[in-house]
C-alpha cells in the first residue's frame, strides 16, 4: 500500500472535544435555565457522555439526552443550543497535545496532508486559528464554503485531486462511522478510524481494519504501513 498522504476530520479527530466542552461548562451553567444544583462540575461529566453517545446521532439527542438526565430546567431549542454551542466554539477550542507536532512530523516525512470538515466557514476557520493550526495543511475543505458536505463524495474527490493524489492512495482519519468511515471508505480512501468517542453509533456500518486511539498514532501506523 503506498500513501502519499493524510487527511482529517476535525471536530474530535484534532480538536479535543472533552476539554473543549469542560472548558465551556461554566458558561453552559449561566446562558441556559440549568436545574439547582447544576454547577459547571456537575454538567460536564453529563455533557461528555451526552456527546459519546449522540454527538454523531445530531445535536437534537444530545440535548435529548441531557434533558433526560436532569439538566435543564427549561429545555432549549435546538437553534438556542446551536448558536450557544456553535459562538462558544468560535471562542473556545482546546487541540490535542499532540495536534502541531503530529502535523509536523507528518511532513517532515514526506506525506501531504489535508482537512474536511462540515460547518460553516466562519466557526471552522475560528476552531483552527484557535488550535494554531490554520496553515499546517497543504488543503482545506470546510463544507460551508465548498458547497457539499459530507458524507457526500464530492469533498473526499476534490481535496485527492487538490493534492495530487489517488483516493486509493490516502488516509482519511476520522471519528465519525458515517460521515468519516463510511463516506471516505466509498469516495475510495483508506479509512482510519481515531477512537475519541469510543462509541459506534452505526452497527449496519462495518468498521475499518485501521482504528487508532489518537492520531498521534499514526506515525507509528504510516510506518507499518510501509
Amino acid at each position: 500500500m503506498k500513501i502519499k498522504g493524510v487527511v482529517f476530520d476535525l471536530d474530535h479527530t484534532l480538536f479535543d472535544r472533552y476539554a473543549t466542552l469542560t472548558a465551556i461548562a461554566p458558561y453552559f451553567c449561566s446562558y441556559f435555565d440549568v436545574a439547582p444544583g447544576m454547577t459547571p462540575e456537575v454538567l460536564t461529566p453529563i455533557w461528555i457522555e451526552a456527546d459519546k453517545n449522540c454527538v454523531h446521532l445530531g445535536w437534537d439527542a444530545v440535548i435529548a439526552y441531557l434533558a433526560d438526565r436532569g439538566v435543564f430546567r427549561t429545555v432549549p431549542e435546538l437553534p438556542v443550543y446551536s448558536a450557544f454551542l456553535l459562538g462558544m466554539f468560535r471562542r473556545i477550542s482546546v487541540p490535542f497535545d499532540c495536534t502541531q507536532s503530529l502535523l509536523d512530523e507528518l511532513h517532515e516525512m514526506g506525506y501531504k496532508t489535508g482537512l474536511i470538515t462540515n460547518g460553516s466557514g466562519e466557526t471552522q476557520r475560528a476552531k483552527l486559528r484557535n488550535l494554531g493550526i490554520e496553515d499546517s495543511f497543504d488543503q482545506v475543505v470546510i463544507s460551508g464554503e465548498f458547497g457539499v458536505h459530507k458524507p457526500a463524495p464530492e469533498p473526499f474527490l476534490a481535496i485527492a485531486r487538490w493534492l495530487g493524489a489517488e483516493p486509493s492512495e490516502l488516509l482519511y482519519v476520522g471519528d465519525n462511522p458515517l460521515n468519516d468511515v463510511q463516506a471516505s471508505r466509498e469516495a475510495g480512501f483508506v479509512p482510519v478510524w481515531v477512537r475519541t468517542t469510543g462509541t459506534w453509533v452505526y452497527p449496519d456500518i462495518r468498521k475499518p481494519q485501521l482504528q487508532i486511539d489518537c492520531v498521534r498514532e499514526l506515525p507509528e501506523l504510516l510506518r507499518q504501513l510501509g
